[in-house]
C-alpha cells in the first residue's frame, strides 16, 4: 500500500526537488498540495500529478488519504504547522531549520509524541552515498581518530544583498547564510563524526548587510568526542568547493563536491592501507537525495522506528544554531546547552 504524502509550501524547492522525490519513490503517492492561493495550488497539482489541491491547511489535513505532511514553508511557520499536522494525526517531515527557537522545537516534539506520529527534519546530506560510506569507514576504525573535520556549502552571488522574498525578513528566516547553508555543513559533520557539538565560536559578515542578515558564516566547532571542526556557509563564494574533508590518523577522507542539494561528486580515501575513488552517477541528480529521505521516512513509518533525522536531532541543531548566533553577536565561545 502506498503512503500518501502532502506538501505545504509550493515554492521552487518543492517544485524542483520535493514533489519529484515523492513521485519517484515507488512506495509514495502525492495525494495533496497546499498553497495560500488555489490557483497556484491547482497548477502545482496538475504539474506533479497530485490528486487534490487546497488553499487551506485545515481542509488538507481532513484528507483521509493523507499520511505524511512535508512542510516547506518559511522558517517561522514551521512550528505551528507541524503542531497542526500532528494534532490531525499526520506524520510530519519538516524542512530545516526545524524552528527558530528551542521552545518551539520542544513543543513540536511533545505534540508529535502525544499524537504518536513521526517527526523528521530534512537534512538530505545524511543520505548522500559518499557520506554514508565515509561514516561507515570511520565507524569501522579504518580512518582512525579524526583530529580535524571541515565542511563547506556556499553559493556565488555578485553582491552582498541578494536575499529575496521571505528570506529577506529576519523575523521569517531567523538568519541568512547560517539557516540557508551552514546548518547543512554543520549537521553533516555531526553525522560523519557521530558526535554532538559542545562548543562553538563563530563570526559572520552580518554587519555589512543592509538587511543585517549574514551572507557568510564561519564556525569553529568542538565535538564531544574530542574532534574539532570548521564549517563555512554562505552565498558570496563563487566557484565554491562544496566538500567535506576529514583528517584521520590512518586516512584522509574527501567528499568532493557532495555537500548541498544535488546527488553528485565523488569520494576519495587516501590512507595507510586503503585507497578509494568512487563516483555516484544517477539519472536524477536534482531530486535523488530527497528521494532517499522520503524512502527512509517511509521505512520509519512502516517499521515504527525513530527517524535518523528525528525531531530530537532537529532540536539539537537549533541549539547549535542559536549558540552560533550568540557567539557571533558576543564575539566569544559559547557552550551548547544540554
Amino acid at each position: 500500500m502506498s503512503i500518501g504524502w502532502g506538501i505545504i509550501g509550493l515554492g521552487t524547492h518543492a517544485d524542483s526537488r520535493l514533489a519529484p522525490a515523492i513521485n519517484n519513490d515507488p512506495e509514495s503517492k502525492l495525494v495533496a498540495v497546499c498553497h495560500n492561493t488555489m490557483e497556484h495550488a491547482s497548477s502545482f497539482a496538475i504539474s506533479h500529478g497530485a490528486e487534490h489541491a487546497y488553499d487551506s491547511i485545515e481542509k488538507m489535513l481532513e484528507d483521509p488519504e493523507l499520511d505524511v505532511v512535508l512542510i516547506a514553508t518559511p522558517n517561522n511557520l514551521h512550528a505551528e504547522q507541524v503542531i497542526q499536522a500532528a494534532e490531525a494525526g499526520k506524520h510530519v517531515l519538516c524542512e530545516k531549520p526545524m524552528a527558530l527557537t528551542i521552545n518551539d522545537c520542544e513543543r513540536m516534539i511533545e505534540t508529535c509524541n502525544k499524537n504518536k506520529v513521526k517527526l523528521g527534519v530534512v537534512f538530505q546530506n545524511r543520505y548522500h552515498p559518499a557520506h554514508v560510506e565515509a561514516r561507515r569507514l570511520i565507524e569501522a576504525g579504518i580512518v582512525g581518530d579524526i583530529t580535524v573535520a571541515k565542511a563547506q556549502y556556499c553559493h556565488g552571488a555578485p553582491s552582498r544583498d541578494i536575499w529575496k522574498g521571505w528570506r529577506s525578513d529576519p523575523n521569517a528566516v531567523g538568519a541568512g547564510a547560517l539557516m540557508g547553508q551552514s546548518v547543512h555543513a554543520i549537521d553533516l559533520l555531526r553525522f560523519l563524526l557521530d558526535s554532538e557539538i559542545v562548543e562553538v565560536r563563530a563570526i559572520s559578515d552580518a554587519e555589512l548587510s543592509q538587511l543585517n542578515l549574514d551572507n557568510m558564516m564561519y564556525c569553529l566547532l568542538k565535538f564531544e568526542n574530542g574532534s574539532y571542526g570548521v564549517a563555512i556557509g554562505g552565498i558570496i563564494a563563487p566557484r565554491s568547493d562544496n566538500d567535506a574533508v576529514l583528517y584521520g590518523k590512518k586516512a584522509k577522507i574527501t567528499c568532493k563536491g557532495t555537500v548541498g542539494m544535488p546527488l553528485e561528486g565523488e569520494l576519495l580515501v587516501d590512507g595507510d592501507s586503503i585507497n578509494i575513488r568512487a563516483t555516484y552517477p544517477t539519472s536524477n541528480p536534482v531530486s535523488a537525495l530527497y528521494a532517499n529521505v522520503v524512502a527512509a521516512f517511509n521505512k520509519c513509518i512502516e517499521d515504527n522506528t525513530e527517524p535518523d533525522f528525528s525531531g530530537y536531532n532537529g532540536l539539537q541543531m537549533v541549539k547549535v544554531a542559536r549558540s552560533i548566533i550568540e557567539s557571533d553577536r558576543q564575539g566569544k565561545a559559547i557552550k551548547i546547552a544540554k
